[in-house]
């Protein structure tokens, strides 16, 4: 270990573990100041953020912790925290500022000078010269915390869509920004557990932004920025995802413009210093972003992830579209071996409670993809964008169903309440649809919204909690008019909060960079422009993106029907349920002095596992093995 003592900092080349994460602790007296001593173990715990090199800063007021993944510029001159040349200013910065090198020309005609080829240099001197309106100018995906030493001032933010994840713990002492919240708890924090957070994890399988685990820690919003000074925090909004007035523009030059404004995101997310590549499912998104990215980059590499159960691998479609493309195309397949000899460390990469059982293949298609490439691109956003989940098909079709089809549904409904609900045949999966259309038909719009983004039904999460930590876990603020409506409300809370939590937490763990095309700023507004019957109609979603890029993809890929992204989940538990379920974890006494769940209840849920209406508790049951793990890890002395 490296230090270099000067004006009270410290450089500490750690070189311990596995894009970026960035730190920062705002003290409020002496005792938070005491705290800058863990610094070097708060950044470690993100090393596998930041491989390539870790280090930190400490001032009177603040120490700013970096790990650093190299992309742009891997010159050691461009490792953070970045200061300018009077150091005054000083900068941590985790993300890719894609127009960074037209920002860096007109910088220089201005008169601005630089010593390095990345785009941290050109945010901090952006920062320094315009403050807070730097965040109109940029292009990419960020979280920053930039301080003004002379001020003893802190500003920081957050990417317009979410894609970069910022945390902030407070208490008397201190405030904490991180990446991640294992860097939270290197600190000497208060662990209180939010009720409201655990409830809705429950529900949805994750915690929504700004709710966090912890209740004195929640999370920075997409497009939110903040400042730190002697006066406290203040926290606002520099740009929110929100309806834009509807331009009804003929449908041809709508989709021309689409493919134009996604082929130029895709170019500018091809600029790299180390090799980059493209996930490739086999489904329309990622089969459009290889197939664009393939016209600009010939030696474009593709990885793709399948499974050994027939019902959910898709691994074919993917290798039809490299070959279609002509790319270099990688594949692996996943079984129960790989299940069971990853599990563990799968559990560990995660920071805060997050049940998505899907993250467990993100995470070893990041790790194999690492293998290969430093950055990848995906095609995330483009079901929230432009009506691709099962779900719009199914809010289009309630919505425009007559009286008489809708109780034809209910019989149906209740014919097959004897057929095994579960997402692992056609069968058991057409069943599950059919019940959850049936009960929907009497909520509001609000009300359906909620139910169909939530994976347990609230009176299942009625008996899990303890009485005393059970809250209301319905989503107040939105108002759901038409189908536009549906789509936002996903940008804003399945997007941020699950995608994209899933593909940075995932891809993070092995140190490796994930772009999303569609999620640049310019293509999102242009697509919450068009009408809702330029994206969806019944029995057909992304309408538009189908014909903007009908020429690049072959029919059977184009107009091939929409499947998600899931994993065997039930067949690779297996035994592992009762295991796990019999180990320390759920024992009656471990579980009393947790004090959240009702132990009766997850005794009786364990004897339902092989019962026919075991359905979609199988989720439940990940989430709870899920959440144990974190407890024990983080929680427990």
């Amino acid at each position: 270990m490296l230090l270099s003592f000067g004006f009270k900092h410290i450089f500490v080349p750690l070189n311990l573990g596995t894009l970026c994460g960035i730190l920062g602790i705002w003290a409020k007296n002496i005792k938070g100041e005491s705290e800058f001593e863990k610094m070097p173990l708060a950044v470690q715990s993100m090393s596998h953020r930041g491989p390539d090199f870790q280090s930190f800063k400490s001032f009177s007021k603040i120490s700013l912790g970096h790990a650093r993944l190299s992309i742009i510029d891997p010159n050691d001159v461009s490792n953070q925290p970045m200061s300018d040349e009077a150091g005054r200013y000083h900068l941590v910065f985790n993300g890719e500022i894609y127009n960074f090198k037209e920002l860096k020309i007109q910088l220089e005609l201005e008169g601005e000078r630089f010593k390095t080829n990345s785009d941290t240099e050109v945010l901090l001197r952006l920062l320094i010269k315009k403050g807070e309106k730097a965040l109109d100018l940029l292009n990419g995906f960020f979280a920053f915390v930039f301080y003004d030493q002379q001020e003893e001032h802190v500003f920081f933010a957050r990417d317009r869509i979410g894609i970069k994840p910022l945390i902030i713990y407070e208490d008397e002492d201190k405030f904490i920004l991180a990446s991640e919240m294992s860097a939270l708890f290197q600190f000497n924090i208060d662990k209180t557990l939010d009720e409201g957070a655990i409830n809705r994890y429950f529900r949805l399988t994750y915690m929504p932004a700004p709710m966090a685990v912890l209740k004195q820690a929640y999370k920075i919003l997409p497009g939110q920025k903040g400042t730190i000074n002697s006066e406290g925090l203040t926290l606002n909004h520099y740009y929110k995802t929100q309806r834009k007035p509807v331009t009804r523009v003929d449908f041809v030059a709508a989709s021309d413009e689409l493919r134009s404004r996604v082929n130029v995101s895709i170019k500018k997310r091809l600029v790299s210093d180390v090799p980059l590549g493209a996930f490739l499912s086999g489904g329309l998104d990622s089969s459009i972003i290889a197939a664009v990215a393939k016209r600009y980059k010939d030696d474009l590499e593709t990885f793709t992830i399948g499974f050994d159960h027939q019902y959910f691998n898709e691994a074919a479609h993917a290798n039809k579209v490299a070959e279609h493309i002509g790319s270099k195309h990688h594949e692996f397949i996943l079984g129960k071996k790989e299940f069971n000899n990853h599990f563990e460390d799968f559990l560990n990469a995660i920071d805060e409670p997050f049940g998505d059982s899907s993250a467990f293949a993100v995470y070893l298609l990041a790790k194999e993809t690492k293998q290969h490439v430093s950055v990848a691109l995906s095609g995330d956003g483009a079901d929230e964008l432009f009506g691709g989940y099962r779900k719009h098909l199914a809010e289009l079709a309630s919505r425009e169903m007559s009286k008489s089809r809708k109780n034809v549904v209910k019989g149906l409904a209740n014919l097959m309440k004897s057929v095994k609900v579960n997402r692992s045949d056609k069968l058991g999966d057409f069943n599950r649809k059919i019940q959850k259309m049936s009960s929907s038909f009497e909520l509001t719009n609000e009300q359906r919204y909620f139910e169909w983004a939530s994976f347990i039904p609230k009176e299942e999460l009625f008996y899990l909690i303890e009485p005393t930590l059970r809250v209301d876990t319905d989503w107040k603020g939105v108002q759901i008019d038409d189908l536009n409506d549906y789509l936002i409300a996903d940008q804003n809370m399945v997007l941020p909060n699950d995608m994209l939590k899933k593909v940075d937490l995932m891809s993070m763990a092995h140190g490796l960079e994930v772009r999303t095309p569609f999620l640049d700023h310019g293509v999102v507004e242009f697509a919450n422009s068009l009408p809702i019957d330029y994206k969806i109609k019944l029995k057909a979603g992304k309408l538009i993106l189908k014909h903007a890029f009908r020429e690049y993809l072959p029919p059977e890929i184009l107009y091939r029907r929409k499947k998600g992204f899931e994993i065997p989940i039930q067949e690779w538990l297996g035994d592992k349920i009762q295991e796990m379920l019999n180990s320390e974890l759920f024992e009656k006494t471990f579980i009393e002095e947790q004090g959240v769940f009702d132990y009766d209840y997850i005794r009786r849920l364990v004897k339902s596992v092989n019962s026919y209406s075991f359905g979609d508790r199988i989720y439940l049951i990940w989430s709870l093995i899920v959440f144990q793990h974190w407890y024990k890890k983080y929680i427990v002395e």
